[in-house]
């Protein structure tokens, strides 16, 4: 049975070699630093989540330019991804420990990140504003991320009505990974419904299957089974982890930034294709 999603490719050699090289002296370098890895760090890597599944997108389209762009392809992206973000990290580390400012870590990640991703946005507006059919192309990005929060609210809301210790441990981390999951399940409703698009993974394609054979479909259509699962497990993960958190913040954080990843990569690169993926 088929588990990992379709259009996966290994970089040629030299790049794949290249992403190792640079990948293990980025883990190296932070495990010799041993740096605290809070739930505002987890927050601050989150537009790096985002800008991983747009510069995907963009590979997508085709408009990476060919000497990179083998880097950009999956699952290669997440790891260039990782490598730009340790370019910021790292230095940051060094930078804290030496004027004893943990805060500082957080901050630099944050605004690189967001930097990284606004100039990756208004790059897509302005290559999709002169081609897209419609303007209905134009709203999706802002839509989804909005959307996400309108779900993402009322279920966290519950999950702190019912599990108030868990969610105090798990700090920001808890409802970003809730958000991104929620990101992952709304775009691909989104996609599925409204858009025509298909599914590469196929466990959601079998969850949205099973959908479509429920009464519900003429109505709801077949995302919705999806992202009602997608906020389940992540509720779930986040009262699993909470526990660890405590014990353990640096390792408990870090699998927060990994599951939060997870959701918000393939998200992200659902709404940039959006965007700007109809455009060739």
């Amino acid at each position: 049975m088929q588990i990992l999603p379709s259009g996966l490719v290994i970089p040629p050699l030299p790049y794949a070699i290249t992403l190792v090289v640079l990948t293990a002296a980025s883990v190296a370098g932070l495990y010799l630093l041993d740096p605290p890895v809070t739930s505002r760090q987890v927050l601050a890597l989150a537009p790096w989540m985002i800008a991983g599944g747009a510069l995907h997108a963009i590979h997508q389209t085709g408009l990476i330019p060919d000497p990179v762009d083998p880097l950009f392809a999956a699952p290669a992206v997440y790891v260039t991804t990782f490598v730009l973000a340790a370019a910021v990290w790292l230095p940051s580390v060094v930078r804290a420990q030496m004027l004893d400012d943990v805060g500082r870590i957080a901050r630099n990640l944050g605004v690189a990140g967001t930097a990284l991703v606004l100039g990756l946005t208004v790059a897509a507006y302005a290559f999709a504003a002169g081609r897209v059919d419609s303007t209905a192309a134009l709203v999706w990005l802002p839509i989804g991320f909005l959307g996400a929060g309108v779900l993402t609210a009322p279920v966290y809301y519950l999950l702190a009505l019912r599990w108030t210790g868990a969610v105090d441990r798990a700090g920001v981390a808890g409802p970003l990974v809730v958000y991104a999951h929620a990101l992952d399940g709304f775009s691909t409703a989104v996609g599925v419904d409204v858009i025509g698009t298909g599914e590469r993974t196929p466990i959601p394609r079998r969850i949205m299957d099973f959908a479509e054979t429920l009464p519900t479909y003429p109505y709801l259509g077949k995302g919705w089974l999806f992202a009602v699962a997608k906020l389940v497990v992540a509720a779930g993960i986040v009262v699993l982890l909470a526990d660890l958190v405590e014990d353990d913040p640096t390792q408990g954080n870090l699998l927060f930034a990994f599951v939060a990843a997870v959701g918000m990569g393939p998200a992200a690169n659902n709404l940039f294709l959006f965007l700007i993926g109809p455009a060739l």
